[in-house]
This record gives C-alpha cells, structure tokens and sequence, in this order.
C-alpha cells in the first residue's frame, strides 16, 4: 500500500469521526442552538448529508479491513461515497454562501458543530476523494444520480411543509428556499430589495451546482478507468 493510500484510509477514519461524531454532538447542542428539540436537527439536510457520508465511509473502512476482493461490490460503495460527497459539498456551499452570511447570531452559524458539519468534513472528503487511488469508470449517468438524494429531500421537506410541520425553529421548512409559502411561493421571482426566486427555481439552480461539482469531480479525478486489480 502506498503512502498516499494509508493517508487517503486515515482521512477515512477522521470523516467518519466528524461526520457522525460531529452529528451526535448536533444533537446534544440543539437547544444551545435554538432547536425546540434535539430530535429537530435530524430534519435538516445537513445532518443527513454527514450521516450518510459518515456511514459510507465507515462502511468503505470495514470493506477494507475485510480484505474483500470483489471489485463489484468496492465499486457500489466507492460510488455512493462520491454521490455523498457531491451532497456534502452543496451542504458546504449552500451554508457558506446563501444561510451563514445571513442568519441571525442566535443561529450561531459558525458554532464548533456547525463549522464541523459545513466545513471540516466537506474539505476532508475533497481531499479524501483525490488521494484514494481506487479507480473508478466514470459515466455520465453517475453525475446524474448525483441530484437523486438532495431531490429525494426536497420534495420530502415540502412535504411535510405542506402539512405544517415544525421543523424545530417555529417556522413549517428547514431552509428559506424552501418555504412554498413565501410571497414568492413556487415560480416566483423578484430582483429587490434583494434577488430571491420562488422554491422550483431555487431546486433548479442548486440541482445544475451540484451536477457542476459532480462533473468536475469525475473530469479532475486521476482515473477514469476501473482498477483490475
């Protein structure tokens, strides 16, 4: 095994430490951090986006140590662990740019677990994602199925949006692009006193993000060849 391999398992190790450590610790913080209920967090994409990455890696981990052989099943898992990185880097991007500049100080955006679920885990999956030397046969249908949880999630939210559930912060959806009941409800558009467009757009725009980072993953990666090893 090389050098970049062991320092690519290890980043393995670190993810799923921040990942779901850093979601149980979410989870005891939830009141800190204005949640009506700790349960509450589990509602936003966030946390389900470091759960998912979490356990994929934890699940690449055990692969590894098992010495499985079968390059079928290393490429299901290996797949999913980049779907779930394309999540966790629109989670990074959505909060960076569109949530933390805007929220009010009672949110505590930049809280240790917030800095930990937007920031520390994406960056560490980037990295992870290049060192390991796994090599995958990118199609275009793979940076495709990338959009298929966040899709997955959104019509759920609206779902439960529709039904007037609270998701933890008095208001009935997680994230204001979200809200169909907003003076811009699903089409809307407006460009003041601020740009903002109605939820179908906003799922649009975020959908084409994240078909961009999928495919600049799969075009920078160092192989697009299977490994038959």
């Amino acid at each position: 095994m090389s050098l970049r391999q062991k320092i690519s398992n290890l980043i393995k190790c670190i993810i799923v430490l921040t990942a779901l450590g850093g979601t149980v610790l979410g989870l005891f913080t939830a009141k800190l951090d204005g949640y009506s209920h700790w349960s509450k967090r589990l509602l936003y994409f966030t946390t389900q986006s470091n759960i998912w990455i979490g356990v994929i890696y934890l699940a690449i981990i055990i692969l590894l140590l098992s010495n499985n052989k079968s390059n079928k099943i290393k490429e299901s898992f290996y797949y999913c662990k980049y779907f779930f990185i394309v999540s966790i880097c629109m989670t990074c991007l959505v909060f960076c740019c569109f949530l933390a500049p805007f929220a009010d100080e009672s949110y505590r955006p930049w809280s240790f677990y917030s800095f930990l679920a937007h920031v520390i885990t994406p960056i560490l999956a980037i990295i992870e994602f290049y060192l390991d030397e796994f090599k995958f046969d990118f199609k275009l249908m793979h940076v495709f199925m990338t959009t298929i949880a966040p899709l997955i999630y959104y019509s759920l939210a609206i779902a439960l949006s529709v039904f007037k559930l609270d998701f933890g912060r008095g208001d009935p959806f997680p994230y204001f692009f979200l809200d169909i009941n907003s003076p811009l409800g699903l089409f809307g558009f407006t460009l003041t006193p601020l740009p903002n467009m109605g939820t179908v757009w906003w799922i649009l725009f975020f959908s084409i993000i994240m078909l961009g980072i999928g495919l600049l993953l799969t075009k920078t990666h160092h192989s697009k060849r299977k490994n038959k090893s």
